[in-house]
């Protein structure tokens, strides 16, 4: 692989950056163990990916700015209400309120690698950016990591109106940063939201599949592990090359 002239680096955030500590299912579990919930962790979880998966698109694009962070809270109690639909738990407001901030200060934690390739880009010259399906809490996660010193731009879909894989969310980050498309690589977990849409906006594209699921697929081009990204880029300078 060659990425030549790269100027801007994107980044997914969760899963691709940090993920939740010890899973979702697992917070979700803790956290309701003073609310008297009947259910394993296991369940919990396998119930918030069916949850999660029917929710619609966390953006807003007709809102007002000063009532998006109601509309995300809304969003997320939809997605737990789901959750505990056939799980039980008591007094559920005051479950969820926990839950919810929860996951703005405790709940996150950093790949080990993360620093170390976020400091070796920036040292390097390139801007950086996240473009996330996330909420607003994504700034105080990010600020708790020390990580959000790292990134030029932040680019979530509950604020611009546009979630991945749709080109608008890309093209807001691109416009930030003032870079064109060719000049730009976006890097995250999904193959849906993150790979084919960032490419659909132009955008240069790299999978982060560490499970190794699309390794025998020739159409994908993927990486192991964030560090790898470093060496990519590094070589791409130095020989002037292009995808």
């Amino acid at each position: 692989m060659k990425f030549g002239g790269i100027k801007c680096v994107f980044f997914d955030a969760a899963d691709t950056l940090f993920r939740v500590r010890g899973g979702v299912g697992q917070v979700y579990w803790k956290v309701a163990q003073k609310y008297g919930v009947r259910g394993t962790h296991h369940e919990i979880e396998s119930a918030f990916k069916n949850a999660f998966k029917s929710a619609p698109p966390m953006a807003f694009p007709d809102a007002k700015p000063e009532d998006i962070k109601i509309l995300e809270k809304k969003w997320w109690y939809n997605v737990v209400k789901r959750v505990f639909s056939e799980i039980k738990i008591n007094n559920f407001d005051s479950y969820f309120e926990e839950l919810f901030e929860t996951f703005r200060n405790d709940a996150w934690e950093l790949f080990p690698e993360t620093i170390r390739v976020l400091k070796a880009l920036k040292s390097s010259g390139f801007k950086l950016g996240i473009i996330s399906n996330f909420d607003s809490r994504i700034y105080d996660v990010c600020s708790k990591l020390g990580i959000i010193d790292f990134f030029d731009s932040i680019v979530i879909s509950s604020e611009v109106g546009f979630a991945k894989p749709m080109v608008g969310i890309f093209n807001i980050a691109l416009k930030r940063n003032n870079v064109r498309p060719c000049e730009s690589l976006h890097i995250g977990d999904s193959l849906y939201h993150d790979f084919y849409g960032a490419r659909s906006a132009g955008i240069r594209t790299l999978l982060l599949d560490k499970e190794g699921r699309y390794r025998d697929d020739p159409n994908v081009q993927r990486i192991d592990t964030l560090e790898e990204v470093v060496d990519i880029l590094a070589s791409g300078r130095k020989q002037g090359g292009k995808l």
